[in-house]
């Protein structure tokens, strides 16, 4: 249920990003599913460079300049009228003012009193003249802005100006062309001649005075003053108050569409978002028809929803059925449904964020190679299937996404077998990888059109880039993919079946007989579980350690006696049987100390299963009283000489347990020939097959059949007999003692165990 709700909120959660990049081609044209309008920057931009050219510059009168033509035109007077002579005049008067000895007599003739009147009455009024005179900087008109830290663009000259009077009054904006440009001398010399000339006076050598004094003084100075932080504000205010300029597209028209001699451009992306955040807005309005809209994507996410609950049912039905034990430990069924949400989800955060369907593939090729190296090929082919077709659902692919996706997951299961070297995760991901890319490349070629080869291309290009990274992914979470599913990979197997490893020295320092039963039982394990089609490298490193708990007392276990001497005739039977049996609760507690992983613990705990001890059961038996008839009082139960089990789960631990039975007993065989190692193997396999031994783990008969044909085979090899030599008895290439279970004792006392069950060896 957690991952039926998980992988619906996944997929319902974000819009997919668009599936198409700069320079890809369109099948077909897009159309609008709603009016809508895009901002256009370049109209906008456009409209604003005119706002702001419109923008007229501001300028003041210069009064300051007025008053100084007026103070000069006064103090011209004063010398003129404090001159007796026109040689005192010259003396006392400036060098420039251009008034010649006739125009000086002829001034002096004039009645002093009407004279003062008339200049003073002039003067009055070519101070209201230069009020309205347009003379300006031409710099003002190109720079305006520059001191307020305007960009270039910001400031484009003006073809307007306007007058702002001592109130803060302005005029009407006005044409800058028809005003005189004070770098302009004889545009300057005009205005001043017409100034001098509108002076009212009678005498005309005053005029050429008036005339050089007002051109001397505008070509210096301009007569308006440019107000550049009044013509910076109006021309952020312009900036600022731009409406902002809109592309509108209608409904049920194409927006963008297919070119032939080129891709999207980044426009065309731009306006595809701007199309869908306008459908998504439309959604949630109450505009005609939105509603209608709201129910159709509903319906669409309702049947999303359910097809991705079935799904989720379909896939945990199938571990039902083929790894029921994922469901039966706790652990390990979180982990299987965090290994599936996770898929889920980064297969749907790639949909949203890179837009690459084939990027989608990386996460499911992970989660198959996670499955396969955790369980089997079969159970991880099964579950990829079903939890692919989630994946693609997720990210709303089609169905050629999907092929893919079987396709490559069916190659990465096959190559993922076994995991024996470090580079054989990488390899199947080249292999995979490039798979990947022919099957994308025939898929594209077979559904897009010529010009779209440049796209069918990239994607085979992101589908060959998502099989190496789901490959270097999983090479380098592979020991917490081991933690996770508490399994021991091919790799570290072999990590484990090196003999410099300390608990393998330990026991071959401490219990040589053991090291040396434990690597026979190894070979045989191998072979039998091959000839099954089971994991034989973990039937042979689990034989390697299934008895390292003899290492704490090995001197009570048979193939560690170096004498005659047996520490359990000593001993009570109980005794004995707490010693013989506790070897595997110490195994067990041996192999956490070391960390032995953890799938190998179960070769040490079942290898025993819960077989009964047979030669201590029947000692202590016969050391019950006995009465007058000659049974004994009571039997002994034998609950209480089994082995505590667990039984054996899988095939290896059933295989280990039989070849642990059947070496003890060909070992104790005087005459182990070809047909009595056939015979007694098919005893011992029969025995625990009727003890219930194999009850817990899915093994079949045929296969049992072809367990037991191959320890034959190898049994014959190990402890074949030769024939004698004359005057001598038989010689055999080994000569095993006598020893059918662990701990009895050896000669004689061993045919009643070896007759009765010979199965207990030592093993």
């Amino acid at each position: 249920m957690t991952v039926a709700l998980g992988s619906i909120g996944v997929a319902l959660m974000g819009r997919s990003a668009l599936p198409y990049r700069v320079g890809d081609a369109i099948p077909q044209p897009r159309i609008a599913r709603v009016e809508f309008r895009r901002p256009n920057s370049l109209k906008t931009e456009e409209l604003r460079q005119s706002r702001r050219a419109a923008t007229p510059n501001f300028y003041e009168v210069n009064r300051a300049l007025i008053g100084r033509i007026v103070a000069e035109l006064e103090q011209f007077w004063s010398a003129f009228r404090a001159a007796e002579t026109y040689d005192d005049f010259k003396a006392a008067a400036s060098p420039d003012w251009p008034l010649s000895r006739e125009d000086f007599e002829r001034l002096k003739q004039v009645p002093v009193e009407r004279a003062d009147e008339s200049f003073k009455t002039a003067l009055e009024e070519l101070s209201s003249e230069l009020l309205s005179e347009r003379i300006y900087d031409p710099k003002s008109r190109d720079e305006r802005g520059q001191a307020a830290g305007l960009a270039p663009a910001a400031r484009p000259p003006a073809s307007a100006a306007v007058i702002v009077d001592e109130q803060g009054n302005e005029s009407a904006p006005g044409d800058i062309a028809d005003f005189t440009a004070m770098t302009r001398p004889m545009q300057v010399d005009g205005r001043a001649a017409a100034l001098s000339q509108d002076f009212k006076f009678p005498i005309g050598g005053v005029q050429s005075v008036v005339k050089h004094v007002l051109a001397s003084r505008l070509t210096a100075e301009p007569l308006l003053i440019h107000l550049q932080s009044l013509t910076f504000e109006r021309i952020k205010l312009a900036d600022e108050t731009t409406p902002q300029q809109f592309d509108v597209f209608e409904k049920g028209k194409a927006f963008v569409v297919p070119r032939p001699d080129g891709g999207l451009t980044a426009v065309d992306i731009e306006l595809w978002g701007v199309e869908e955040a306008a459908w998504q807005a439309f959604l949630a309005s109450d505009q005609p028809g939105a509603s209608e809209a709201r129910t159709q994507q509903w319906l669409e996410r309702l049947g999303l929803s359910v097809v991705l609950a079935a799904l989720s049912v379909g896939l945990f039905a199938y571990v039902g059925v083929y790894q029921h034990r994922i469901l039966e430990i706790r652990a390990r069924t979180i982990a299987f449904g965090l290994l599936i949400l996770g898929m889920v989800l980064v297969t749907r955060l790639l949909d949203i964020y890179a837009g690459i369907k084939e990027l989608t593939l990386a996460p499911v090729l992970a989660a198959g190679s996670i499955l396969t190296i955790a369980y089997s090929r079969r159970f991880a082919a099964g579950a990829m299937t079903i939890a692919g077709l989630m994946a693609v659902i997720t990210a709303r692919g089609d169905l050629a996404l999907f092929a893919s996706l079987a396709l490559s997951v069916s190659v990465t299961v096959y190559m993922l077998n076994e995991i024996r070297t470090r580079t054989h995760i990488m390899t199947t991901g080249v292999l995979t990888a490039m798979i990947l890319l022919v099957i994308t490349w025939s898929f594209g070629f077979l559904a897009q059109p010529p010009q779209e080869l440049k796209l069918v291309i990239n994607r085979g290009w992101w589908a060959f880039a998502a099989a190496i990274a789901s490959a270097m992914f999983v090479t380098a979470v592979l020991p917490y993919i081991e933690r996770a599913f508490k399994i021991a990979t091919a790799l570290t197997l072999l990590e484990w079946r090196d003999p410099t490893r300390p608990l393998l020295q330990r026991l071959a320092r401490e219990a040589p007989g053991t090291y040396n039963h434990s690597l026979v039982l190894g070979t045989m394990a191998e072979a039998a579980c091959e000839a099954i089609g089971a994991n034989g490298l973990l039937a042979q490193v689990g034989a390697l350690y299934h008895d390292v708990g003899k290492i704490l007392k090995p001197d009570y276990f048979a193939e560690n006696q170096q004498s005659s001497i047996n520490r359990h005739d000593h001993l009570a039977p109980s005794m004995s049987l707490l010693i013989i049996v506790g070897h595997v609760k110490d195994g067990v507690e041996m192999a956490k100390e070391y960390n032995l992983p953890r799938v190998l613990h179960q070769f040490i705990e079942e290898h025993h299963g819960t077989t009964l001890v047979k030669y201590f059961h029947h000692v202590a038996s016969q050391k019950q009283p006995q009465i007058a008839c000659g049974k004994h009082d009571r039997a002994v139960s034998e609950v209480e000489f089994r082995y505590p089990g667990p039984r054996p789960r899988s095939k290896e631990t059933a295989v280990l347990m039989l070849c642990d039975g059947v070496e003890g007993a060909v070992r104790a065989l005087s005459e182990p020939s070809a047909g009595r190692i056939e015979s007694l193997v098919h005893q011992i396999v029969m025995d625990r097959l009727n003890d219930g031994q194999f009850d817990d783990c899915d093994i079949t008969l045929k296969e049992l059949h072809r367990v037991e044909e191959s320890l034959v085979k190898s049994l014959v090899r190990f402890y074949h007999g030769r024939v004698k030599y004359p005057g001598g008895s038989k010689v055999r290439e080994r000569s095993p003692p006598e020893e059918p279970q662990e701990g009895s004792p050896t000669a004689s006392s061993s045919r009643l165990g070896t007759a009765e069950q010979p199965t207990s060896a030592a093993g």
